[in-house]
């Protein structure tokens, strides 16, 4: 007899059990009883053993019963052992690798399209809403600037990014400048620029520009100003969205209530990047399920997510937002491989 959860740890019997249970609750979304436990699994048991495994799982606050005479369903807590034991082994199926492959083996595409791409692939592969947050331009490598003379005292100025394409801005100056003195300017910064991130420039542009040799060379501080004004026009991370539609068709949604509340987490582009944002800040694979969520309104819900990044730098990341009855066996890999791919791809 294996007695009563003590302290959190569970017999292997118990282990076998809840991750049974909660497998078979994510196929069927449906409370699980013993009987069809002990008939769909190998679990070495009877029917009646697994009725008292089961009591006991409840009474650790692993599973709950939301009808007398209803089967039991896995609360968040099973869950989270689940998950934490499903990555430990998780992998990645050789089909799924090539479709994965075969999407980013395309020509060279704008950023964009290729984070969108991403969040396409990603729904269509797990059935689930997929998020992809562009990469924060803070953090990417410029490789170089110029500058265009438009008219009297207004210059076009452009910064290539490494990982990001083009990025521009027209810029009203103090005085005019000729073609010939802002391709010196460019090729002063480009100098001091070339392989600095968008933050560490403009860092350095603000530290000359304290510097009191730059107060009195008009040249110097003119192409600081011009850099300047480059590196603080870049706008925000965006966030894609795809498969929205595909949670919402989840049994868990039947209800009205927490459709409506679902489709207003998933339009919330705001809430989004900071649930992106804030998987920046771990190292590789996230799972945040149910009431784990920081936003009450992904109470209801499990994030994984992964980051991106340039070497050591994060630059964005990508998530599956689900059902707390997610296929978790699935999800993970698929999400860490595409994270991981998406890396690759940006070091080109």
């Amino acid at each position: 007899m294996d007695g009563s959860v003590a302290q959190g740890e569970l017999s292997h019997r118990q282990h076998s059990v809840l991750l049974a249970t909660v497998q078979e609750f994510i196929a069927t979304a449906e409370p699980v009883g013993s009987q069809q436990m002990a008939v769909r699994y190998p679990l070495g048991v009877r029917a009646a053993m697994v009725r008292n495994l089961m009591a006991d799982l409840e009474c650790a606050g692993y599973l709950r019963q939301p009808h007398t005479s209803a089967g039991r369903i896995p609360t968040d807590r099973a869950f989270r052992y689940y998950v934490d034991h499903v990555m430990a082994m998780r992998h990645i199926g050789f089909e799924d690798r090539a479709q994965i492959e075969l999407c980013y083996s395309a020509g060279p595409r704008e950023l964009g399209e290729v984070m969108r791409e991403t969040s396409r692939l990603l729904a269509l592969l797990t059935g689930q809403a997929a998020l992809v947050m562009t990469p924060r331009l803070e953090s990417i490598k410029l490789e170089r600037v110029s500058f265009v003379r438009l008219r009297e005292c207004e210059v076009l100025a452009i910064f290539v990014a490494a990982a990001d394409g083009v990025h521009n801005r027209v810029v009203q100056t103090e005085r005019d400048h000729g073609q010939e003195e802002l391709d010196r300017m460019a090729r002063y910064l480009n100098e001091a620029l070339h392989g600095r991130t968008l933050e560490e420039a403009r860092a350095w542009i603000e530290a000359r520009l304290l510097e009191d040799r730059a107060r009195y060379d008009r040249f110097m501080r003119a192409a600081l100003a011009l850099g300047g004004a480059l590196a603080g026009s870049v706008g925000a991370a965006e966030v894609y969205v795809e498969g929205s539609a595909k949670v919402a068709d989840q049994p868990e949604f039947a209800d009205h209530g927490r459709l409506r509340e679902l489709l207003h987490a998933l339009e919330d582009r705001s809430a989004l990047l900071d649930l992106l944002e804030r998987s920046l800040g771990h190292s590789g694979l996230t799972v945040s399920i149910g009431s784990e969520n920081f936003d009450a309104r992904l109470a209801s819900l499990s994030v994984v997510a992964a980051s991106y990044q340039s070497g050591a730098m994060p630059l964005g990341s990508v998530a599956i937002v689900g059902p707390v009855r997610m296929d978790y066996e699935r999800v993970i890999p698929l999400v860490g491989y595409i994270a991981r791919t998406l890396s690759r791809l940006l070091e080109h």
